[in-house]
């Protein structure tokens, strides 16, 4: 007896969902469905570390050094903004000790200090279908005095962007 009252609302179900509107005479024999859907702007970014970036020389000769690139892709087909925000607040620190050094980003942001967020509103940014992005070296220059107490120092960069 259970198999009946299953059977039946099977059998109502797929009723109901071959059911369809009747034709009329002033239908025609084309239709005519609207489409459509939408992509978020959006912007991604992916650093590639150099070698160098844990084994800085600091010193008296304040050497700027290679610390990686910085690859920038958004797809709005125009410029990226980025922001850099130093942990240490522009510092090398070990414990007590700090360093202070500025920061280059490819060719359109040299000697940036990080005390605060450094914000590039017009980063050269990727813009194909492909993911290709645009690369952007980066740069450290510790600003020592040669008579900085010895100790292993470090600081992390943040960098995020966003679509203009």
């Amino acid at each position: 007896m259970k198999l009946l009252p299953t059977t039946l609302l099977i059998a109502s179900a797929v009723a109901s969902l071959s059911a369809t509107a009747a034709i009329t005479v002033s239908d025609t024999n084309s239709a005519v469905f609207i489409i459509g859907g939408t992509i978020e702007s959006m912007c991604k970014v992916k650093s590639d570390s150099s070698a160098n970036a844990s084994t800085l020389i600091i010193d008296e000769t304040n050497t700027s050094q290679d610390i990686g690139s910085l690859q920038v892709w958004c797809n709005t087909g125009s410029n990226a903004t980025t922001k850099y925000a130093s942990l240490n607040s522009g510092f090398l620190v070990d414990g007590a000790n700090k360093i202070a050094y500025t920061l280059d980003v490819g060719s359109f942001a040299n000697d940036v200090d990080l005390s605060s967020e450094y914000t590039a509103s017009a980063t050269e940014a990727g813009t194909d279908k492909t993911g290709t992005s645009k690369s952007h070296a980066l740069k450290i220059t510790p600003l020592s005095t040669g008579l900085d107490m010895a100790g292993n120092y470090s600081d992390t960069i943040t960098v995020t962007v966003s679509y203009n």
